[in-house]
């Protein structure tokens, strides 16, 4: 292969690819924004997984609008709120939100114990994200005064060199 043929392949295929990262990037454009429904829905579903029992919960600090902000994730919301949406239906309610709360824990609940993945996916990568935001807000890491190792005896078999176990 001449080399002005390879750097034209090369040209064509580095364009092929800036292409497809444009079109995602576009196609994240257009779908920027969740519907009123999708919002609360996602909202309602923080403000279970983090309710706050004595501590402020995960609304009150505004957790849901950082998750909210995770515009990559918007398809996985949608998709989320649409199958917590037929689970409701499936139950005899107009939609996830018609739901009272023990049938809302009850949907979650269910979506984690799905098995068409991305219920699960949805609900999982939710709570990860959760998890992280509102353990690390600074209202909460102040209720809990313990400042000292993780493990205060420290890791004692990995104090010292390694042993030969074969012995």
């Amino acid at each position: 292969m001449k080399r002005r043929t390879f750097i034209k392949l090369i040209g064509a295929l580095s364009l092929g690819g800036a292409a497809a990262v444009l079109w995602s990037n576009l196609l994240t454009f257009w779908r920027l924004r969740l519907s009123d429904h999708e919002l609360r829905t996602m909202t309602t579903v923080i403000d279970l997984m983090f309710p706050g029992d004595g501590l402020p919960g995960a609304s009150e600090l505004g957790i849901h609008h950082r998750i909210l902000a995770m515009t990559d994730f918007y398809p996985m919301m949608v998709d989320g709120v649409a199958w917590l949406d037929a689970w409701a239906e499936r139950q005899g309610a107009k939609d996830f939100l018609a739901l009272g709360n023990a049938a809302r824990i009850a949907a979650v609940d269910a979506a984690f114990a799905a098995n068409d993945g991305d219920s699960r996916k949805f609900v999982t990568t939710f709570r990860f994200f959760g998890v992280l935001l509102y353990y690390n807000d600074p209202v909460i890491k102040t209720a809990f005064p313990y400042t000292g190792p993780p493990q205060p005896a420290g890791f004692p078999d990995f104090q010292g060199p390694p042993h030969d176990k074969r012995a």
